[in-house]
């Protein structure tokens, strides 16, 4: 491991290359101040990643005349670069990433990591980002890694020897911050029917957001749960501390909190600094369906875009304009099913924030993605109630839908109904 300045990296990396970049709160920071300060330096850049915080300054500084971005994930900064032409959208399965860069799908010739100092031995952990970090790192032809003095030690299968690290640099600064957002009322009255579902003993698969956050906030009753999931919020902390969470029913790894992104505030990092009981793995095994099989009772809770009357799930597109990414959703829909005891909960609000549009519509919009196939949906939940799909028939989930539909559009989604014979 050579050591360098961050100014460096525009030699080694070359006019030309595929980077990959760390993903989420583990992005390095210091590496893409450096790209952008030396933009006028590349030709041609491709950056690979999902979850990205620098995006806004990627349009701010037009940077997709050198730079183009290949994303698993897409943001409202994001979008605008689709729109411009200079930011493509990979649509896979999160389970699925990390075998992209080692099969070789994709050959990156720089991979761009933010890293612990190393321990005794000359590891490092990954902290708050396995997901597919780890495979960009095996699979680069070369690796830059900026040592974080401020990233958490995090157990599990998430090191990395100074060995296999080609050049690095050392910063001491905060990782990203995402603060949970302000729960509405409405937020709370899905939250709590989605709380009615989540039996006690239950391991719990939960995505951000505010109706992500308001189903934690409902869950101070429950005991025994566990955690499983790809990403880890903010949430769960409390939830822990107050003896919700301790992980002691769910048959796979009991007595862990099981992850492979962290994303939160310095709150949610000083609570999986060196915490024995919180483990991250890539997500080739945490969203892995021979690993979620194995979990009791798997509560998978996601949120989405439109729901139709038959309960196909579209978490992605508004239209035919990609807004959000596959994610883990369908891997975890699908583990739920195979999961003892599991089962699958959408959560959504009823109608846009303006009222404008139904959320729950008779067909999705032309050109919409399936995130998540019909015939895999247990339960759509609204501040309406619950829809209870498993095992209907579609005239049964049809009346299901409109009955935790907003009220202004029932007899619309009604008479959508009849014509559509359902």
């Amino acid at each position: 491991m050579e050591k360098i300045e961050a100014d460096n990296i525009i030699h080694i990396i070359g006019p030309n290359a595929k980077i990959g970049v760390g993903n989420a709160c583990a992005e390095p920071q210091t590496l893409i101040d450096s790209l952008i300060k030396h933009k006028s330096s590349f030709d041609a850049l491709e950056i690979y990643g999902m979850i990205h915080y620098w995006t806004e300054r990627f349009v701010k500084h037009n940077l997709g005349e050198r730079f183009r971005l290949k994303v698993f994930m897409v943001d409202r900064f994001t979008v605008e670069g689709i729109k411009k032409g200079y930011t493509e959208y990979i649509p896979c399965r999160y389970s699925e990433i990390p075998k992209l860069f080692l099969s070789g799908h994709i050959c990156l010739d720089v991979a761009l990591i933010s890293i612990s100092p190393p321990n005794s031995n000359g590891n490092c952990s990954f902290g708050v980002s396995s997901d597919f970090t780890i495979a960009m790192a095996k699979s680069a032809k070369t690796v830059i890694a900026e040592v974080n003095h401020q990233m958490p030690w995090v157990y599990g299968d998430n090191l990395i020897h100074i060995d296999e690290i080609d050049f690095a640099f050392e910063t001491d600064r905060p990782l990203p911050q995402v603060y949970p957002e302000e729960l509405t009322e409405l937020d709370r009255q899905v939250g709590g029917y989605a709380s009615q579902l989540i039996e006690d003993g239950a391991t719990i698969q939960i995505g951000l957001g505010r109706l992500s956050e308001a189903v934690l906030s409902s869950l101070f009753g429950k005991r025994w749960l566990g955690i499983h999931s790809g990403l880890l919020p903010e949430g769960i902390v409390d939830l822990v501390e107050k003896g919700v969470i301790d992980n002691s029913c769910k048959g796979l790894k009991n007595g862990r909190i099981i992850t492979t992104t962290i994303i939160g505030t310095d709150k949610l990092f000083k609570f999986v600094h060196n915490n024995r009981t919180v483990e991250a793995y890539p997500s080739n095994y945490t969203h892995n369906l021979v690993t979620l099989a194995k979990i009791n009772k798997l509560h998978s809770i996601n949120s989405a875009i439109q729901v139709d009357l038959t309960g196909q799930i579209n978490a992605e597109t508004i239209g035919n304009i990609q807004v959000s990414g596959v994610g883990g959703q369908s891997d975890f829909v699908c583990g739920a099913a195979l999961s003892k005891g599991g089962k699958s909960i959408i959560v959504i609000s009823s109608a846009s924030t303006n009222e404008k549009r139904s959320r729950i519509v008779p067909c999705l919009d032309r050109g919409a993605s399936v995130t998540s196939l019909r015939h895999d949906i247990d339960h759509v939940v609204t501040e309406y109630g619950i829809a209870s799909l498993r095992g209907k028939t579609l005239h049964e989930r049809a009346k299901a839908l409109i009955n935790i539909a907003h009220p202004k559009f029932r007899d619309w989604l009604e008479s959508e109904r009849r014509r559509l014979s359902l």
